[in-house]
C-alpha cells in the first residue's frame, strides 16, 4: 500500500515538473535574471506584446490606440502620428525607441500600459529583454503556426 501511495506522488511531482517546464522557453532565464542570447520576437516579445499592448495597439482596428500597430514591423517601425518625429521602434537603437521610454517611464501620464488599463507594468526583465531585441535588430517574425517545418 505504501509503494502505491509513493508511485502516486512520484507521479505527480512528474507531471507537475513536465508542466511547469513547458512555460519556460528559456530555462528560467526571467527567474534567473539571465537574458537570451538571441531574443526571438515569437517566443520572448509577442507574448509580452500580446499581454500588455495588442489590445490597445494590435490588429483590432476598432480598439487601436494612437494609429499605432505593435503586431506589425511595418507600423512599429513607422513615424508616429501623435508624437510628431518619434519612432516606436528603431530597429538597433533602443535610445531612440519610443516604446522603451514609455514601459519604463515612473510617470502614470506617460507610462505604457496606462496604469487604468489593468494590463499590467513591464517588469525590469521584461524592459531589458525589449532594449536587447531592438539592439538586435529588432526582427520581426511570422507566426510560428505559419513557418514551413
Amino acid at each position: 500500500m505504501k509503494l502505491r501511495y509513493l508511485a502516486i506522488i512520484l507521479t505527480i511531482a512528474g507531471a507537475i515538473f513536465f508542466v511547469s517546464s513547458c512555460f519556460s522557453h528559456h530555462g528560467g532565464a526571467e527567474t534567473s535574471g539571465s537574458l537570451p542570447d538571441t531574443v526571438s520576437y515569437n517566443f520572448d516579445i509577442r507574448p509580452i506584446l500580446s499581454d500588455k499592448c495588442f489590445k490597445c495597439h494590435g490588429p483590432d482596428a476598432t480598439h487601436r490606440e494612437a494609429h499605432l500597430r505593435l503586431d506589425i514591423a511595418d507600423s512599429a517601425y513607422a513615424p508616429l502620428h501623435v508624437t510628431k518625429g518619434a519612432y516606436a521602434i528603431v530597429p538597433g537603437n533602443p535610445d531612440a525607441s519610443l516604446l522603451l521610454k514609455r514601459v519604463s517611464s515612473a510617470d502614470p501620464t506617460f507610462k505604457m500600459p496606462p496604469p487604468d488599463a489593468h494590463l499590467g507594468a513591464f517588469s525590469e526583465y521584461e524592459q531589458k529583454l525589449f532594449t536587447k531585441w531592438i539592439r538586435q535588430g529588432a526582427k520581426y517574425e511570422r507566426h510560428w503556426a505559419f513557418t514551413p517545418r
